[in-house]
């Protein structure tokens, strides 16, 4: 997985002409390659169910000169500890038959908004790119041209919607009388024009203090701003778009940052260190490794671009209610005082989303002890958006069931609340000790003597948020509760057939 196509597609071949003996390799060879007379598989943890087991498994023995022998290693977890007891449940295990529900609304409309703006953006290129194309465009903005453009019903865009939503869901969503345009632009529920206004609201707080900060003589200062500005602007509009919940992000490769490498040449060459945000925040964080292509990568840098600025948001988690809160470091908001009315503790901060990446210092031969991963990251709810659905339940107890969308969740690496150093200058960090900054070098081995600043590592997007309140419990132990969680999150995912890593 950490391989360029053309290196992976080199080395299976190698492998399946036998130049090659032994491959470690990541599940990607679960998908149905044909590896030839492969006889060995050994996994080094018991698959996640039946059918992955007999994908992993059936690579070898495919042809009648070979026997196949598949050896599987029992970890100290309760998922390997079960399957090592009963090996039949897993080796010739239930595997169910796929099963898609294409009759979900918020599914269908998010796929109907970006049908409606492909087709709007091939008619429109000049609005395509970046957000500040589409939002900050001279003149007409594109979102009075896509009111204009729908307005006139095209044809062939509604024949595009009847071609991917199933018929007996046109009269619900108003396909053919255009009643599903209100969704995307409604003046206040439409997700594009929800989206708009949280989007002019922050640049226009940030052109305020850009505006005090030049007014007052602080230049170094509104230029940070500035370059704070030019990155929202300049943000991928699929990106951001898919952030805010107006088209799908499900699958689509979106709000993904790379350890970059590519610097140290040949050492660097055919790998490909990419990461979802969430969980670059760990895997990527400065002073984390990574073994790939036979090296030792560590992360030493969080990249900078010379004229844009990662977005800076000042948090605050309670330590007594769990409260989570976040505001653009900009717009300078106490948030000591949570909203229970009591101080909010030692966890709070600012912290920075790298949207640019890291960047690795250089490598290292593999040591025989795994690569360090400094510090996880933890996930905080921010807020739950509307609620669309509510149900009461009448069980042993009343169980109350919120739906909603538009929820905001937080991921955070603050390091164990310790943080990171980061240098202003050429992004280089470390864990922060108390200390001044190491003398360092900047990713092109030039000498830098930047000042630094403390931050923690965060990212903020919204989803689709399911609250479940248990009011007649009193129960007042953590354990309780932990194991309450833990059961709901077991049997969805017994009840739905899915992958429990998928909630």
């Amino acid at each position: 997985a950490q391989l360029t196509t053309d290196k992976a597609a080199e080395i299976q071949n190698l492998f399946t002409k036998g130049e090659i003996n032994v491959l470690s390799c990541s599940t990607t060879f679960e998908l149905g390659v044909d590896v030839g007379e492969l006889e060995t598989v050994f996994m080094r943890n018991v698959p996640p169910t039946a059918a992955n087991y007999i994908q992993r498994a059936g690579r070898a023995g495919r042809r009648t000169s070979s026997a196949a022998f598949v050896l599987t290693f029992a970890q100290r977890r309760s998922h390997d500890f079960a399957h090592y007891m009963d090996p039949l449940q897993i080796i010739s295990g239930e595997i169910r038959p796929p099963y898609i529900e294409i009759s979900n609304d918020k599914i269908v409309r998010r796929h109907m908004y970006a049908v409606a703006l492909a087709r709007f953006w091939s008619e429109h290129p000049q609005y395509f790119g970046q957000v500040k194309k589409f939002f900050l465009s001279p003149g007409r903005t594109a979102t009075q041209e896509l009111e204009a453009y729908l307005g006139e019903k095209p044809p062939e865009l509604e024949g595009s919607l009847k071609r991917i939503i199933p018929e007996n869901m046109w009269t619900k969503l108003g396909v053919e009388n255009w009643r599903w345009v209100p969704g995307l632009l409604d003046k206040n529920n439409g997700v594009l024009k929800i989206a708009e206004a949280m989007l002019f609201d922050d640049l226009n707080e940030l052109k305020k203090v850009e505006k005090e900060c030049s007014d007052s003589k602080n230049h170094s200062r509104a230029g940070a701003v500035r370059r704070t500005i030019n990155t929202i602007q300049q943000r991928y509009l699929l990106d951001f778009l898919s952030q805010r919940n107006v088209i799908p992000k499900y699958g689509f490769p979106v709000d993904v940052v790379g350890l970059q490498i590519y610097h140290h040449g040949e050492d660097a060459k055919g790998l490909e260190l990419d990461r979802d945000l969430k969980i670059a925040l760990s895997e990527y964080a400065p002073t984390s490794q990574v073994v790939a292509g036979g090296k030792l990568w560590t992360s030493c840098y969080i990249k900078k671009l010379p004229d844009r600025e990662p977005l800076k948001y000042c948090y605050a988690i309670c330590s007594h209610c769990g409260l989570y809160r976040s505001e653009l470091e900009e717009k300078e908001i106490d948030l000591d005082i949570c909203l229970c009315g009591r101080n909010v503790g030692r966890h709070k901060g600012v912290f920075i989303t790298p949207n640019f990446g890291f960047v690795a210092g250089k490598p290292e031969k593999p040591k025989m002890s795994r690569p360090e991963k400094t510090y996880s990251t933890r996930k905080y709810f921010a807020h739950g958006g509307a609620i669309e659905k509510e149900l009461t339940l009448h069980l042993n107890s009343t169980l109350k069931l919120q739906a909603g969308g538009d929820g905001k969740l937080a991921v955070i690496n603050n390091a164990g609340v310790r943080g990171y150093k980061v240098c202003q200058s050429c992004g280089y960090a470390e864990i922060f000790d108390g200390g001044l900054l190491v003398e360092h070098k900047t990713p092109w081995d030039k000498d830098c003597r930047g000042r630094y600043e403390r931050y923690s590592l965060g990212y903020e997007f919204n989803t689709d948020v399911f609250q479940i309140q248990l009011p007649d419990y009193s129960e007042h132990r953590e354990g309780f509760w932990v194991s309450l969680l833990y059961g709901l999150l077991e049997g969805t995912c017994v009840a739905l057939d899915i992958d429990r890593q998928d909630i």
